[in-house]
C-alpha cells in the first residue's frame, strides 16, 4: 500500500512536470529555444568562452565579385563581394532532442557577440565592422555561428600609374579585430574552395588577375601581444583598348604632323598656323590624361614624359618654322652670310651664279661714248664701282673688248644680282627647313623608343 501511494506521488509529480512543460511549450520549439537561450545570455560584449584565458578562434574569407567604382583620382576602390565569419559561442549550445530536433536558428547579429573585423583600409563611413547591413547570423545546436553577408567594401588603394593604360594595380587589404590581440582574439583565414574561387566579374575597363591571401601577426606599440592580420592583395589589370584607340593611336598619328610643318613649302603660309594647333592639340591630350590619374609626385607615366616631349618638340617646331620664314623672307639686298653660303648652299647653284654674271672681265673702266652709251675702255666714271657698290661679295665685273652697255643694261646687272641673292636666301630656307626635319624625326624617334623601352622593362 505504501509504494503505491508512492507511486501515485510520483506520477502526480512527473504529470504537473509535463502539464509546465506542456503550457510553456504553447510557443513554437524554434521560438522557445530562442527565449531559452537568451533569456540568460546576458551581454553582448563579453566573448563566448567560459574560460577567460582561451581566445575566440575565427575563421574568415572575403571574396570580392563586382567592381562598382574605382575612383583613380582620389585612389578610391569600392567591392562588393561575399564575406565570412565562423566561430563558436560556448552560451548559445542546446540538445536538439529538447526542442523537437531544431538543429539551428537564425538571429541579428547584433543579438549576440560579433567580431569586430575591420579594414585598415576602410574610407567609407559606418561602423567598424565590415559588413553594412544587418543580415542574420546562423547558430547551430553546437554553438558555432556561421556567418555570410553581401558587403560593399570602399578601401584606400595606393595606385602606380607608371605603366599606364597599360598597368597592373596591387590593392591591399588588411583584415583583423581592433579590440582584440591574438590572445584572445585567433583570427583564422578560412582557406576553402569557396575562399579561393574567383567568380569576379570583369567590368569592362579591370579584371581581376588573382588574389593573394596572407596570414600574420603584427605587433604594435600600444600592446604586449602581437594582432592577427589576414592581409588581401587584388591583382587587377586594366583592359586599355578604350584609351590604345583613343589616346595612344591619334598621338601617334598626331606626332607626324610635326614632320609636316617641315616638309610643308614656306610659300604655302601655313606652317606656323599649323606648328601651332599641333601644340594645342598635344596639350589638349595632356589634359584629358593628367585629368584621370592621381595627383602623385612619387612616379611619373610613360604616357605624360610621352606627350610632354611632343609639347616640347611642337614648341620647338613653331620656332623653328618662324626662323625659317625670316629666312626665306629675307631682304635681298643683304648677301647671305659666307658661312651659310660654303654649308648650306650647293656648288651648282655657286656655278650658276658665276656664269650668269660672267659679262667680259678684266675691264679697267667703263666710260660715256658721245651716244650716251657706256664705252669700254673709255677713261671715264667706273663700271666697275657701280657694280662694287651693288653687293660686296661678288668679284667686280671687268669688261673686255669694244661692248658697249646701256642704263639699262646696268639696271638689269643689278636686278640680276639681287634676285640671284633672294634665291640664295630662299636656298638657305629650304636647307634649314630639312635640317629641322632630319632633327625632328630623330626626337620623334628617341622619344617613341624611350617609351617602348620603359614598358617592356617595367613589365618584366
Amino acid at each position: 500500500m505504501d509504494y503505491f501511494l508512492f507511486g501515485l506521488v510520483i506520477a502526480g509529480i512527473l504529470k504537473s512536470c509535463n502539464a509546465g512543460t506542456a503550457g510553456n511549450r504553447t510557443l513554437p520549439y524554434n521560438k522557445q529555444l530562442h527565449e531559452d537561450l537568451f533569456s540568460r545570455y546576458g551581454t553582448t560584449s563579453v566573448r563566448p568562452v567560459r574560460d577567460n584565458s582561451l581566445p575566440v578562434e575565427v575563421r574568415f574569407f572575403y571574396k570580392p565579385f563586382i567592381l562598382s567604382e574605382f575612383d583613380e583620382q582620389n585612389q578610391r576602390l569600392s567591392v562588393v563581394g561575399s564575406l565570412y565569419m565562423g566561430w563558436t559561442d560556448e552560451f548559445l549550445v542546446w540538445d536538439p532532442a529538447d526542442y523537437g530536433g531544431v538543429h539551428r536558428f537564425s538571429v541579428r547579429a547584433k543579438d549576440i557577440w560579433f567580431p569586430d573585423i575591420t579594414a585598415y583600409e576602410r574610407l567609407d563611413p559606418g561602423t567598424a565592422m565590415a559588413n553594412v547591413f544587418e543580415p542574420y547570423a546562423i547558430v547551430h545546436d553546437n554553438g558555432h555561428i556561421d556567418y555570410y553577408d553581401r558587403t560593399e567594401l570602399t578601401v584606400y588603394c595606393r595606385l602606380e600609374m607608371t605603366l599606364f593604360p597599360f598597368d597592373t594595380q596591387r590593392c591591399k587589404v588588411a583584415f583583423t579585430s581592433y579590440s582584440y590581440d591574438s590572445d584572445q582574439f585567433a583570427l583564422e583565414y578560412a582557406n576553402s574552395t569557396a575562399a579561393m574561387e574567383n567568380v569576379f566579374d570583369p567590368n569592362g575597363v579591370w579584371r581581376l588577375d588573382h588574389i593573394e591571401v596572407e596570414q600574420i601577426e603584427k605587433m604594435y606599440l600600444c600592446c604586449a601581444s602581437p594582432f592577427v592580420e589576414v592581409h588581401y592583395t587584388l591583382i587587377m589589370q586594366r583592359i586599355g583598348n578604350f584609351y590604345v584607340y583613343s589616346i595612344w593611336i591619334p598621338s601617334c598619328l598626331l606626332s607626324s604632323m610635326i614632320l609636316a610643318v617641315f616638309v610643308m613649302h614656306p610659300n604655302s603660309g601655313e606652317k606656323v598656323s599649323l606648328s601651332v594647333s599641333n601644340v594645342l592639340a598635344f596639350v589638349l591630350f595632356q589634359q584629358i590624361v593628367v585629368g584621370s590619374m592621381p595627383r602623385s609626385g612619387d612616379d611619373s607615366p610613360v604616357i605624360v614624359a610621352f606627350f610632354s616631349a611632343m609639347i616640347a618638340i611642337s614648341c620647338l617646331s613653331v620656332l623653328a618654322s618662324a626662323v625659317v620664314l625670316r629666312v626665306y623672307h629675307h631682304d635681298p639686298r643683304k648677301p647671305v652670310p659666307r658661312i651659310f653660303r660654303w654649308i648650306c648652299l650647293r656648288p651648282k647653284h655657286d656655278r650658276e651664279r658665276e656664269s650668269a654674271s660672267v659679262l667680259t672681265r678684266n675691264t679697267d673702266q667703263v666710260g660715256n661714248d658721245e651716244n650716251g652709251h657706256h664705252d669700254l675702255g673709255s677713261p671715264t666714271k667706273g663700271y666697275d664701282n657701280i657694280i662694287r657698290n651693288d653687293t660686296v661679295d661678288d668679284p667686280p665685273l671687268r669688261y673686255n673688248g669694244p661692248t658697249e652697255i646701256s642704263i639699262s643694261d646696268i639696271e638689269m646687272i643689278r636686278t640680276s644680282r639681287q634676285n640671284r641673292e633672294e634665291t640664295d636666301w630662299m636656298i638657305l630656307a629650304l636647307m634649314m627647313d630639312k635640317v629641322f626635319l632630319a632633327i625632328a624625326v630623330f626626337a620623334l624617334l628617341g622619344t617613341l623608343a624611350y617609351c617602348g623601352i620603359s614598358y617592356i622593362v617595367l613589365v618584366q
